[in-house]
């Protein structure tokens, strides 16, 4: 099972190390936000590696798969929860989109595989719900790889972002 790219996780993890180590300068809600960033993404790589090594030969495949799910849903939900320092303002609304879409991509994977999802409905198709899952899912991520894009001093370039610059007014 492949959810996502390794090298794309990690250059986000890179991106928080050192982006946010800033220039020698100490500011203890930038290191918490550092320290907590990192906790984050090495959470989440180790649940991207522990579903990637799932054998789809088990018996237990969807009970464990739905269980990484579950804690990836947790750790999307406690990094949406991060106190995010002034500087890096514009992205709390990104982490609560990532969130939103990882819980409901993990509602529709519970849906699909075992039916208790929080919408269930078995007049839906299976493939429908898993590809609405996926679908989440995906929305989930790329706004973590928006994050890590912004974290370093970027803007993103994709055809779904808008970038509104705001200008300042000159007073008289």
């Amino acid at each position: 099972m492949k959810y996502m790219n390794h090298t794309k996780l990690i250059s986000i993890a890179t991106a928080f190390t050192v982006l946010l180590t800033g220039c020698g300068k100490t500011d203890p809600e930038l290191d918490t936000y550092k320290k907590e960033m990192t906790a984050f993404t090495e959470t989440v790589t180790d649940l991207v590696d522990s579903i990637n090594a799932i054998d789809v030969d088990s018996d237990n495949r969807t009970e464990e798969l739905l269980s990484y799910l579950d804690e990836m849903d947790i750790a999307f939900t406690d990094m949406a929860a991060l106190e995010v320092p002034e500087e890096f303002s514009n992205i709390e609304e990104l982490a609560d989109e990532a969130s939103s879409n990882l819980s409901r991509a993990v509602s529709l994977y519970h849906e699909a595989f075992d039916g208790t999802g929080e919408d269930f409905d078995n007049n839906i198709p299976r493939e429908e719900i898993l590809s609405a899952a996926h679908e989440y899912y995906s929305r989930a991520f790329k706004r973590i790889d928006f994050i890590g894009t912004i974290l370093q001093g970027e803007l993103p370039d994709d055809e779904s972002v808008t970038i509104i610059h705001e200008t300042e007014t000159e007073e008289e």
